[in-house]
């Protein structure tokens, strides 16, 4: 259960972490409510996946693991805005 709630997406790829994710909450079979469920996958993301894919109010988990696998594929490739700018004046 610890490892469930120590997930965060860090160096994993999209599809490693929602595997990684939807193989620990077996065994946490308390948490059943799927609004719980999509905040526990959500806070294992950085703030930009986060907050994008909270504005979009998901109802299921599919869904938001449908968005995040979304915007995940669309971010690829893309250099962070703010590293890219870090240093210069």
């Amino acid at each position: 259960m610890q490892e469930f709630f120590d997930l965060q997406l860090g160096n994993m790829t999209m599809d490693e972490y929602v595997k990684k994710f939807l193989d620990l909450i077996r065994y946490v079979t308390y948490i059943s409510e799927e609004n719980i469920k999509i905040q526990r996958f959500l806070s294992g993301f950085p703030s930009f996946y986060k907050d994008r894919i909270q504005f979009d109010e998901p109802k299921t988990l599919e869904v938001a693991i449908r968005k995040a696998k979304h915007m995940y594929e669309q971010g690829k490739g893309k250099t962070d805005f703010r590293k890219s700018w870090q240093g210069k004046k």
